[in-house]
């Protein structure tokens, strides 16, 4: 196999300053090189901003080309302004002056020749750049003038193997996010390339022409719907082969080794676990029948009246607890606190509390949580005997916010055959069944919460929760999960 060169071009500033800023192209460049050494080993030229002029990009473009094998890959990215005149496009450079456009930037057709003369028969170009007139708006990308489709398509279906993704038609604008740091474009291009978006893979591995394509089609409209208040079009378009034959990265090795790592026990410390109970009000220890009414409303006083008369059974659940603490584990007397329904001890803290069931007015819930669940605790043996079938839910919670509605869309486009979605029209949640799990899960703006048929210990509670990343890697919920892990 020969090896895998990538030119990576972008003009996010400009020395002639009436140019405007390119914004995120520098991000922009850094992240599709990156990305692209995940599908394998790879040489990187870098011509960023001032280091970007005409001259220095001909030169470098020309010297890395020529050496190319007809075993190699090249990959050239480009970022940055781009325009067309005469039926003739250009790429701007540092250094272009308004003053005289065409010729102190390049033509691309030039630069298509370049890297035509090569023997090296695979050649993608990804082009962030190609829109229509002079605008005010920040996060588009442009000078003016419609690019030529023309010299495109000639290049690119000279060979079987060459392919031109360019960011948008040529009666188009190329817009960037400053949620996402980059623009929309690139973004998608980056996690497809990085293995994060399963439906951009042909077999589960094969990131190719054809697939990144389709991918792309249906998902730039999906973030600019996302990121935008107002309506934006922006159509992904390619020139020449679209092969699922021309296989731009290979990501087996890579989705293999993310599903093959163990989830890491620091995530336990986003989880916390829980056993709700109801029980009728007029059953709690407290009431007095004939002096006590079975409450038909909820509101700030039949809340107080529950929590009072429910104190005993409170009471009792922590002493129990407490005794079965200091019978099965090492902690001495100073290591542990309890008040108010609460053992604070120096790997986790328990709760027990009483409230009025929001649903039914005359019923109560008894909660029993565990939290602040130090990781190196978990596989302790007296730990899981002290709350040995004590807990049926553990809830995972995430440091940022998760679109539901994204993430249903997103799941409907992978079309996981061992996953079942369900979810309400409002998409205030989303439940998942996983073929072969015992769990019900579900998904909600802030956490995710799995479910066990029924009560059981900490450890195996956290270890169904690793074994659900497993079954969803590469998922956005596995995402998700990662990202709150690494705060």
């Amino acid at each position: 196999m020969g090896k895998r060169l990538a030119i990576v071009i972008a003009v996010e500033t400009y020395a002639d300053t009436r140019i405007r800023i390119v914004k995120f192209a520098e991000a922009d460049a850094e992240g599709f090189a990156k990305a692209l050494e995940t599908g394998g080993v790879l040489d990187k030229v870098f011509l960023l901003s001032a280091k970007a002029t005409k001259t220095t990009i001909n030169s470098q473009v020309r010297q890395h080309v020529k050496a190319l094998t007809a075993a190699d890959s090249l990959y050239v990215f480009y970022a940055g302004h781009g325009f067309s005149k005469n039926g003739h496009n250009f790429i701007t450079c540092y250094d272009t002056d308004l003053n005289d456009l065409e010729d102190t930037s390049i033509k691309l057709k030039e630069l298509l020749d370049t890297c035509g003369k090569s023997v090296c028969k695979r050649i993608a170009f990804f082009l962030d750049s190609c829109e229509s007139g002079i605008t005010d708006l920040p996060e588009i990308r442009g000078i003016y003038a419609t690019m030529s489709e023309s010299e495109l398509n000639d290049f690119f279906e000279a060979a079987e193997y060459r392919t031109c993704f360019a960011s948008c038609k040529t009666s188009e604008s190329s817009y960037s996010s400053s949620d996402l740091k980059h623009g929309v474009w690139t973004y998608q291009v980056i996690q497809a390339l990085e293995g994060n978006a399963r439906a951009a893979l042909e077999n589960g591995r094969y990131l190719t022409a054809f697939s990144l394509q389709n991918y792309l089609a249906a998902e730039i409209q999906r973030t600019l719907r996302k990121v935008f208040d107002k309506p934006r079009v922006q159509t992904p378009w390619v020139y020449g082969s679209q092969s699922r034959d021309f296989v731009i990265a290979d990501l087996d090795d890579v989705l293999k080794k993310r599903m093959a790592v163990k989830p890491g026990y620091d995530q336990v410390k986003r989880v916390f676990l829980q056993l709700e109970k109801s029980v009728q009000i007029s059953s709690l220890s407290g009431f007095i029948r004939g002096s006590h009414r079975v409450p038909d409303r909820n509101n700030s006083a039949t809340e107080s009246f529950v929590q009072r008369i429910s104190r005993k059974e409170i009471e009792e659940e922590i002493e129990e607890v407490h005794g079965q603490i200091r019978e099965h584990m090492k902690y001495k007397r100073r290591d542990l606190t309890v008040e108010n329904g609460h053992i604070v001890a120096p790997d986790f803290e328990f709760w027990v509390e009483c409230t009025q069931d929001s649903e039914d007015p005359a019923l109560a819930v008894i909660s029993r949580r565990l939290t602040h669940i130090s990781p190196k605790i978990i596989d302790d043996a007296g730990f899981n005997q002290v709350f040995e079938d004590s807990f049926e839910e553990i809830t995972f919670e995430f440091s940022k916010a998760v679109d539901v509605a994204d993430l249903i869309d997103q799941f409907e486009e992978l079309d996981m055959e061992n996953v079942e979605l369900d979810y309400l029209a409002n998409c205030s949640y989303c439940d998942l069944t996983i073929e072969g799990s015992d769990f019900d899960i579900r998904i909600s703006e802030r956490s995710l919460t799995l479910q066990a048929p029924r009560a059981t210990s900490p450890k195996k509670l956290v270890e169904g929760f690793f074994g659900i990343q497993k079954a969803l890697a590469g998922s956005p919920v596995q995402k998700a999960i990662a990202a709150s892990s690494k705060k």
